[in-house]
This record gives C-alpha cells, structure tokens and sequence, in this order.
C-alpha cells in the first residue's frame, strides 16, 4: 500500500474549507484521496509543471482540484494543496 502525507499548504487549504464542507463534499475528497493512494497516475490527471525539479499532479472532482506528487523511491504520494473551483 502506498503510504501518504499532508504538505503543510493542504493541511492550510482544507482548514479555511472545512467550515463550508458539506458531508457529500468531505466524502467526495476522502474518495479523491483514496483513488490517488491507491494508483497515483490515477486516469484523469494533469501533470501541473509548478516545479521542474518535482513533477506534480492535479486531479479535478468537482467542484475541487487536488494537487500532488508522487515520491517513487519512498512509494509515498504528498498531498500539495487543495482547491475549490469556483
């Protein structure tokens, strides 16, 4: 199983969110999550060029966009940031 972890910019994300959540909204992002664990070149994403040096995803489930990378030799997926598409 890939293991995971929260940058500290999602952890910042989904604080200033989470008031505003809705249950179908908060299991729509443990679903999210859970897809991109389970295969983290889950169908669907976009790789997101922010930084050369650490390539990175972006996978929209409306109406959010998660932003991630994936750590190969740790087998670790890095949750970056989270977004509410307006």
């Amino acid at each position: 199983m890939t293991r995971f972890r929260f940058d500290r910019a999602y952890l910042r994300d989904f604080a200033d969110l989470d008031p505003g959540l809705t249950q179908k909204e908060r299991e729509a992002i443990d679903r999210a999550m859970a897809a991109i664990v389970r295969n983290p070149a889950v169908r669907g994403r976009i790789q997101s060029f922010y930084d050369p040096e650490r390539p990175s995803w972006l996978l929209r489930f409306d109406p959010f966009v998660v932003h991630y990378c994936y750590d190969e030799e740790a087998d670790e997926v890095i949750f970056l940031n989270l977004f509410r598409r307006k």
